[in-house]
């Protein structure tokens, strides 16, 4: 049984891998993911060194690029939540849990795999190609940047799209239907977007450009453990009856 659980799983993820690379909403978002923190440089790249330059514009620089590759990823990987509220609406999942050969937590696994793929193909892309303009256009900001991007960036990309999913994933446990906030997807992908909104918009107003490095980190972890804590709760309140409610 085991076996053939592990076979279902692999080929579920498989087979969603290859759908978020074909599928129309996939590409879309995909690009997107990799399109808006790209502009966003080269548009930056203009006055990138007048920016460095000053202490006001280096700051600006260091958060305004890492603080968007998380939002960008977690808008790259929507098209994981369109494939999952689609195949939800039209019960494939309560079809694929009733043959025995899958669970709700192979499922959420399944699409925990495909999203941490598709994060990794889009940081790859954004922070190679904004590494190479940034090394052109201000070299004295590369060295800064890449810690940012190693300490919060990276992770916290990684971090929110799993809250994501983990949303979409616990919002099918709900039994009533709330007008306006029913589809598990639009929920997850909100949530993913929060938490480095949140940093981008609040926590570097607030904190001294000395400082937003270190602070960085502590946000990345803070969230880290957030969402171990979410994932152990959810886990085991997963139960195959709630994805057939």
């Amino acid at each position: 049984m085991l076996e053939v659980r592990l076979s279902g799983m692999r080929t579920l993820t498989s087979f969603n891998l290859s759908r978020a690379f074909k599928s129309l909403y996939g590409l879309i978002y995909l690009s997107i993911g990799i399109i808006i923190p790209v502009i966003l440089t080269v548009t930056l790249s203009f006055s990138l060194k007048t920016l460095v330059n000053s202490s006001i514009g280096f700051s600006v620089v260091l958060e305004t690029i890492p603080s968007f590759i998380p939002i960008a990823a977690t808008i790259g990987g929507m098209g994981v939540a369109y494939l999952f509220s689609t195949d939800r609406s039209n019960g494939v999942y309560e079809y694929l849990i009733a043959t025995g050969k899958i669970r709700i937590k192979d499922i959420f696994l399944s699409f925990s795999l495909v999203t941490v793929a598709i994060i990794s193909i889009l940081l790859a892309i954004d922070i190679a190609a904004i590494s190479l303009l940034i090394f052109f256009t201000a070299p004295p900001v590369l060295g800064t940047i890449l810690q940012f991007f190693a300490v919060f960036s990276i992770p916290v990309a990684y971090i929110s799209s799993l809250l994501s999913i983990l949303a979409m994933l616990s919002w099918t446990a709900m039994s009533k239907v709330y007008p306006g906030v029913n589809a598990p997807g639009g929920l997850g992908s909100i949530i993913g977007i929060i938490p480095p909104l949140v940093f981008l918009i609040a926590i570097v107003r607030i904190v001294r450009p000395s400082d937003l490095l270190l602070i960085a980190g502590l946000f990345s972890f803070s969230l880290f453990i957030i969402l171990i804590l979410l994932l152990v709760v959810v886990i085991k309140r997963m139960s195959n009856e709630r994805m057939l409610a």
